[in-house]
Order: C-alpha cells, then structure tokens, then sequence
C-alpha cells in the first residue's frame, strides 16, 4: 500500500507542479503556513488533471481485473 501512496503524492506534486508552478519539495518544512496566490483558472486546470489522472487509473485497473478473469 505504501507504493500506491507514494504515487499518489508524485502525481499530486506533478500537478502542484504544472499548474502553479510550485516545487512541493522546495518548500521549507519549518513554515507550514506558507500561501501561494493562484488564479481561478490555475486551480480549475488542476482539479481536471486529477480527475483525468483517476479516469486513467480506473481504466487500468478495470482492465487489469479483466484480464485475470
């Protein structure tokens, strides 16, 4: 279970990434409370990137699951 969920972070820094341009891992630990303006737009962009990465995922497994049978 532990690689599923390390996958599921590199996707979500992937995304953070991409749409905000920020560098999850460059953020410093010690200042949680850190804020990063973005635009509606950039959020919308991330919110379709995880729903088509979930898309792809399910399609996967269910493909997977069919090919065991």
């Amino acid at each position: 279970m532990g690689s599923l969920i390390d996958e599921r972070l590199i996707s979500l820094n992937a995304i953070a990434t991409d749409s905000f341009n920020v560098e999850p891992f460059a953020l410093d630990a010690n200042q949680p409370e850190i804020r990063i303006a973005v635009e509606p737009a950039d959020i919308v962009r991330a919110l379709e990137s995880a729903y088509d990465i979930g898309l792809i995922a399910g399609y996967q497994l269910t493909r997977a699951g069919r090919s065991r049978s």
